[in-house]
């Protein structure tokens, strides 16, 4: 067995063959203090930053990056996507700043590929944890989403077993994961110190998924019902309008939940949740997707064009499958996503560290773009520009234990970076004002991500 992360991967300690660069001039944005340092210079070198300074040298071979008037940053993460195209997206990822990404599920063969060709500098593109086929208690519906099923305790053990041997970087679970299964999985993976994460399954409380050392929520699954004043039986009737598949009373029970809300719960509930550093991954893009269908028609974004034909031609048309809302659903959505909203900015202020992810993968997400978008959306719920940022940056370092290595810029760390032409704490919507990207220490100008996007295309 090993412990779970592997820093060489992640923290760029492989080195990247390519020249030295100093970047000159320019606002360095202090994640971690939410300093802005401007006239400085940053020396990179293998891979690494060399130096960082007012006064910084560099060989007289490095290329000159002119920051004037620009902003540097460290380069993103997206703490949640899928990687289950064959076609990598990859360029779109670097094009938009997300030197990283998390993936949640996808075919561990064809991601191990690829991690091994851009270790191996054959291929450019972010770094990538990943969890392989994520855990549940039934079969996928998705053919591109493989999922191992787990039906009792022993099952879960051997599961466990199983992904350790294939050298996942953590173990996720889905929604239907049986309760007895999740506890005994979940309690060999701590016993071996490798992190699940996921959704909180159905027939589990969200506190109880918090004692049993959950390293991350996604999707804010479990905190409305987390927070209920009736929360246990609530919980038993949502089961039971699962199993019958009765769509009436779920959405009966879920209003009631919410006129059911217990302030002093959530209090509690997140302080605990801060407490033993479970960390909100909240996918508000993702959300809106769901709760907002008919917001913005996807079809209609100018992002479509850099997806791949083949990709393009997988996804079915929304207008297709997507039947009418009624009113009473429409506005339940409204009011769960708003109060969602409400409690993940309760969460950021109890202590509880938040993520950017995005769910990109699904048909009609934009690998880079939604990043963004999320970005937004964290602000627009209350969070400051540098609370954002810190939810793609140093949080995500800190989560997988690398923050000596990752999601600053200091010496010594990974030249992962993004140079941007406005300052992103004044507003969060500059990030996507990218004047280049520096991945692993290779510089990506401006006119190349362009050309990268260009051939996304193919």
């Amino acid at each position: 067995m090993r412990v779970w992360l592997c820093l060489l991967s992640l923290c760029g300690l492989f080195l990247a063959h390519g020249s030295d660069f100093l970047i000159r001039n320019v606002t360095v944005v202090d994640v971690v203090t939410g300093r802005e340092l401007p006239n400085h210079a940053v020396w990179i070198h293998n891979g690494q930053i060399a130096a960082v300074g007012e006064r910084t040298g560099a060989p007289a071979a490095a290329a000159i990056v002119n920051g004037t008037g620009k902003y540097l940053i460290p380069g993103l993460w997206d703490m949640h996507v899928h990687l289950w195209y064959r076609e990598h997206q990859f360029p779109l990822f670097l094009a938009n700043g997300v030197t990283g990404v998390r993936d949640m599920g996808s075919d561990l063969n064809w991601v191990n590929h690829w991690r091994d060709e851009i270790k191996a500098g054959k291929l450019l593109g972010p770094r990538i944890q990943t969890c392989g086929p994520p855990v549940d208690g039934q079969p996928s519906g998705d053919s591109k989403l493989p999922v191992l099923v787990v039906r009792n305790p022993n099952e879960a053990r051997a599961t466990f077993d199983r992904l350790d041997g294939m050298d996942v970087d953590f173990v996720k679970v889905l929604s239907n994961v049986p309760r007895d299964a999740y506890f005994a999985l979940i309690e060999r993976a701590r016993k071996w110190y490798i992190p699940v994460a996921g959704h909180v399954p159905y027939s589990v409380s969200l506190l109880e998924a918090i004692d049993a050392r959950q390293k991350s929520v996604e999707h804010m699954t479990g905190v409305l019902l987390a927070c209920s004043k009736h929360e246990d039986n609530q919980r038993k009737r949502l089961l039971l309008a699962l199993e019958k598949n009765d769509f009436r009373l779920y959405e009966k029970i879920n209003a009631e939940i919410l006129s059911s809300f217990d302030a002093k719960k959530a209090e509690e509930l997140f302080e605990r949740m801060a407490r033993f550093d479970t960390r909100e991954v909240p996918t508000l893009t993702m959300l809106r997707r769901e709760m907002f269908p008919d917001e913005k028609d996807p079809r209609s974004s100018p992002h479509l064009k850099y997806v791949a034909e083949d990709i393009r031609k997988s996804w079915i048309d929304p207008g297709e499958t997507e039947a009418p809302m009624a009113e009473s659903t429409r506005s339940l959505l409204a009011a769960q996503y708003a109060k969602l909203c409400e409690l993940l900015l309760q969460m950021k202020r109890a202590g509880v560290k938040i993520m950017a992810g995005t769910d990109t993968g699904d048909p009609y997400t934009f690998p880079g773009y939604d990043l963004h978008r999320e970005l937004e959306l964290l602000v627009a719920a209350g969070l400051t520009p540098l609370e954002a940022l810190r939810s793609a940056t140093s949080e995500p370092a800190a989560y997988f234990g690398a923050e000596e290595s990752t999601g600053s810029i200091q010496k010594g760390m990974a030249a992962d970076l993004v140079l941007l032409a406005a300052d992103p704490l004044a507003d969060i919507r500059n990030t996507q004002k990218i004047e280049g990207v520096f991945v692993d220490g290779k510089y990506l100008s401006k006119a190349r991500l362009a050309a990268m996007l260009v051939s996304s295309r193919h």
